[in-house]
């Protein structure tokens, strides 16, 4: 498979089980290793109707000692962007139809997109170095399936990033290709609509969050009202905007006691984000970690 073969890019979910979603990892193995843990315990109580959704950002992590870490990244660790995507890669092979990802802006810049520079000049050649040739091929073949968008019964949307763009339906999320964006600059973003918005953009005003969100639902497909989406650290760990988006920060950027996921039940209905409620939708990651 290459970048410019045809895959959905829309993943569409069944009506029944439970969702986890999880944001932007970014080589964390051991917060990638606590979702396995929890999507396995998920399938334990749903008689294996469980889904596992990761919203993109899987990989290139940063490169600090313990000693020159940053108090703003959050809790320590090393970036394991390698043996992570290995992981995930057995784990999707175990559950073919149960663990996803969507395409985020660090996986798409190995498919055609723009090289990030995160933690290094261009981390996309770097990352592709350290693993090696045979490796970064087979990644890439990963990359070029991931969808851009999930779609659920239950009235929620899922992308990477802030869907701040106009589309007349979801025929313009399948019509996308993830080549050819190579050479364009981070600040030419804007003018690659919808693909660089969907991979880049932090913030959506409600209308058009809303309008998103009418034009994926379509006259024959469920009722979308919300999206949940990462991308942008949020200290808390998740954001309501509106009635319409919840931003939500699972792993990179955060201590350990402000990671939250979302569990949702897939034959239920969700019309606001004030559905999604702390303790039921919103959960720790790590449940009684102290917050120092």
């Amino acid at each position: 498979m290459t970048a410019a073969d045809p895959s959905p890019r829309i993943l569409r979910l069944p009506r029944r089980g439970r969702l986890l979603v999880a944001t932007d990892l970014h080589g964390n193995l051991q917060d990638f290793r606590r979702l396995r843990d929890l999507f396995e315990a998920a399938r334990q109580t749903t008689e294996g109707a469980a889904h596992l959704l990761f919203t993109g950002d899987l990989i290139h992590g940063p490169d600090y000692s313990l000693p020159d870490w940053p108090d703003f990244m959050g809790s320590y660790y090393e970036d394991h962007s390698g043996p992570l995507l290995d992981e995930f890669i057995a784990l999707q092979a175990a559950f073919p139809a149960q663990v996803h990802a969507l395409l985020g802006n660090h996986e798409h810049s190995h498919i055609g997109g723009p090289h990030t520079p995160k933690f290094w000049p261009d981390e996309t050649r770097h990352f592709e170095e350290v693993v090696g040739s045979a490796r970064a091929a087979r990644y890439r073949a990963l990359f070029a399936g991931f969808p851009l968008v999930a779609i659920t019964g239950c009235g929620v949307a899922v992308t990477h990033a802030a869907p701040n763009l106009v589309i007349d339906g979801a025929h313009a999320i399948e019509a996308l290709r993830y080549d050819g964006y190579e050479q364009m600059r981070l600040d030419q973003l804007d003018q690659m609509p919808p693909l660089g918005r969907l991979l880049w953009a932090r913030r959506c005003p409600k209308a058009v969050a809303r309008a998103f969100l009418t034009a994926l639902s379509g006259s024959e497909g469920p009722a979308l009202h919300l999206v949940v989406f990462g991308h942008e650290v949020v200290n808390d760990g998740f954001n309501r905007v509106g009635d319409e988006q919840l931003v939500l920060s699972s792993s990179f950027g955060l201590r350990n006691a402000h990671k939250h996921y979302l569990e949702l039940d897939l034959a239920g209905s969700y019309r606001s984000t004030a559905d999604l409620v702390l303790g039921r939708e919103l959960l720790a990651l790590y449940a009684g970690e102290p917050s120092g």
